[in-house]
């Protein structure tokens, strides 16, 4: 026979077990079952995929920092279609797809709203099934740009947006990113000027639309773009078959004013980097610069282009010019350390497979160093900061405790 009583001193309260029997009743647990996994997501094949998709994204709602995106996406016969929101990113080196910022998914076929499965093991997939006779299927969200720092980058002010692709699409599952055709048409607020690597169509930002030429979602994902109400464009290398530009969006028309020796240095750059590396791997290259306390920081490369916003005052603020100029160098010298040429396990064929980084310390390290160098030989660093530079890396490896047992 077994007793309980319930025992309360001092406020805290315990059961105590008494058995007649003298030991206690083991209690009888049945083992646990493993729930079945759903079927795998399909991994990228050699196949292109089918028609070309339509993405047409609005940014004109600035007030609340919200990006509504349509996608008309065509199909061929009926069945299931799982669609993909960009997980691994490029220059992320990790899985940092913005999924919590989509929001109000809806998929229609026809005018017949469709219903929506979110995978319970990966959840940047999103599983419909097609209806008979369905071409295409329509679907609509939202990406909720951060309106707060505590929510992430900022990205959208009143006076500039910085528009990333891969956090506004979906693509198919089971295909190659280079084998996935996108056509992209853009709304922006008016009065405001665009720059990006893609090659733009009809219309123009100013009017407050703009379409550009058809490209696949690699490239499309690889070229995002910087637009604002006060924007300068400058030519680095006038009458070039492979022409580079500097792109400047800004808080206000009076930080883009850059002297005729701050461009000079810039230039520099364009000429140092022909000798380093001997040709321009790239068709054009766009610098994006956003100079801005109010939108998030960010260094990112890309094959064409660049993304770089280290702070309001880098044309206005000698002091801080070591601190800052070397960071357009480093996204430059990724073009071709990380663009033209990967890692073997760095690269994937769409952004829903693992990334690996045994590679990273040549895809980020030698990418610093001569980032570094250029920024001396080109003048935006003097050379007694390129010296400090060095010396400050490896008093900082020096000093590691760590390398005492482990280089």
């Amino acid at each position: 026979m077994i007793v309980r009583r319930l025992l309360i001193a001092g406020g805290a309260a315990c059961v105590l077990v008494v058995s007649g029997a003298g030991h206690a009743q083991t209690p009888i647990m049945s083992p646990p079952v493993t729930a079945a996994f759903p079927p795998a997501i399909p991994s990228p094949g050699a196949e292109a995929y089918p028609g070309v998709i339509g993405l047409d994204i609005d940014a004109t709602d600035i007030e609340r920092r919200i990006i509504a995106i349509r996608q008309t996406i065509p199909v061929s016969g009926s069945g299931p279609l799982t669609l993909l929101y960009p997980q691994w990113l490029p220059g992320h080196h990790a899985p940092r797809g913005a999924i919590d910022k989509l929001a109000g998914l809806s998929f229609t076929a026809g005018g017949k709203t469709l219903d929506w499965r979110r995978d319970p093991v990966n959840v940047y997939a999103f599983h419909i099934d097609v209806p008979e006779g369905a071409k295409t299927v329509e679907f609509k969200g939202q990406y909720l740009s951060p309106t707060a720092r505590a929510q992430g980058r900022i990205e959208v002010t009143s006076a500039m947006a910085n528009l990333q692709w891969n956090s506004m699409v979906l693509y198919p599952a089971g295909y190659p990113a280079g084998g996935i055709k996108v056509k992209l048409s853009l709304r922006l607020p008016k009065g405001w000027s665009y720059a990006s690597a893609l090659t733009p169509q009809s219309g123009t930002a100013g009017a407050g639309a703009v379409s550009f030429a058809e490209t696949d979602l690699a490239t499309l994902v690889d070229s995002p773009m910087f637009a604002g109400a006060h924007f300068m464009r400058y030519d680095l290398d006038p009458g070039s078959e492979r022409p580079v530009h500097l792109n400047v969006v800004a808080d206000s028309a009076d930080l883009i004013e850059p002297t005729d020796e701050q461009i000079k240095v810039h230039r520099n750059l364009i000429d140092q980097a022909d000798k380093l590396f001997g040709a321009r791997h790239f068709a054009h290259y766009d610098f994006l610069l956003a100079l801005s306390d109010e939108l998030g920081g960010i260094g990112l490369e890309h094959h064409q282009s660049s993304e770089n916003g280290p702070g309001a005052k880098y044309f206005t603020d000698q002091k801080n010019v070591p601190g800052d100029w070397d960071l357009l160098p480093h996204e430059y010298v990724h073009s071709w350390n990380g663009k033209f040429r990967r890692g073997a396990d760095l690269y994937t064929d769409n952004y829903d497979v693992p990334m690996r980084n045994s590679l990273l310390w040549v895809y980020e390290g030698m990418t610093q160093y001569w980032g570094q160098v250029l920024a001396a030989r080109s003048g935006m660093w003097s050379r007694e900061t390129a010296l400090d530079a060095l010396a400050l890396t490896a008093a900082a490896y020096d000093n590691r405790i760590g390398r005492t047992w482990r280089p």
